[in-house]
Formats: C-alpha cells, sequence, structure tokens
C-alpha cells in the first residue's frame, strides 16, 4: 500500500487519537521508531499513521498543536511530522515548543503552501531549525527518510 499516492489509501482509519491514548506505555521496546502525526485535516494525519503502522513504524495521529503536545507527554516519539500551517499553533510553533520540553526530538514538518516559507526563515533567523517535505508527500519516500534516522 506504501506506493500508492496518500489520498488514494483505501482502508479503515486507525481508532479515534482519544482511544490511541489510553494504550499503557505506547512503547513497546521493539526497537520501532515512534512517529506523532500532526495535521488539522484528519483525514491526512489518520492516512499516514495508517501507512506508517502497517510498514513498521509505531505511529498515533493528533489534528491540532495543542494535542500534539499532550500526546508527546504521554507517548515521547522520536519523530513529529507536523503540518506547518493550522489554527490556533503552526508546525513551526509546536517543534519549537517540543524541542524545549524533549531536547532528543526530531521535528520534520510539511506543507504545500508556499506561504510557510517564511514562518521556516523567521524560526531559522531565531535558530530553529527543521527539515521541510512537501506536501503531499509520496509514502515511499517519507519512509525512506523515516529509515535514515534510525
Amino acid at each position: 500500500m506504501a506506493g500508492e499516492i496518500l489520498f488514494a489509501l483505501a482502508g479503515t482509519p486507525p481508532p479515534p487519537f482519544g482511544d490511541q491514548l489510553k494504550v499503557p506505555n505506547f512503547r513497546t521496546g521493539d526497537g520501532r521508531l515512534r512517529v506523532l502525526v500532526v495535521d488539522d485535516e484528519c483525514l491526512i494525519a489518520d492516512t499516514l499513521c495508517v501507512i506508517l503502522n502497517e510498514n513498521g513504524f509505531e505511529a498515533v495521529a493528533a489534528h491540532s498543536g495543542p494535542e500534539a503536545l499532550a500526546a508527546a507527554r504521554n507517548l515521547r516519539p522520536d519523530v513529529v511530522l507536523s503540518d506547518v500551517l493550522m489554527p490556533r499553533m503552526s508546525g513551526v510553533e509546536l517543534g519549537v515548543q517540543l524541542r524545549k520540553d524533549f531536547p532528543g526530538i526530531k521535528i520534520i514538518l510539511f506543507s504545500g503552501q508556499t506561504a510557510t516559507s517564511r514562518l521556516i526563515l523567521r524560526a531559522e533567523e531565531e535558530g530553529h531549525h527543521f527539515e521541510l517535505f512537501p506536501k503531499p508527500i509520496h509514502p515511499d519516500e517519507l519512509m525512506t527518510r523515516l529509515r535514515g534516522l534510525c
């Protein structure tokens, strides 16, 4: 399924975010990379989680910056993959806060809008550097890049 375009994925989405948080000890100790996927477009976040979970990652979705902050405190992800432009808290703001809370966390931002370049540039001027992926990103490319972080 990883070779299909993100939006063409067929199947059942993962359980609602709140249900995933009830799982005791998200880390299983089996060495899989834990990924928190953040996007205010629920279909994108949930679909990315399905793809990642089916391909050897542990992935959980959050649908806003504040929801992602709460999830990160509980889940301690290795990587946060976040949309840049979201209401209430941008992916850049989320990334900056997460790095304060979890200094070793890897933050990857993705966006399909050119308006994000101003946010990224401002963050870089303040000393915050983020990798930026295009949106939509092909699932195979995403998994290759995530595996490169291991």
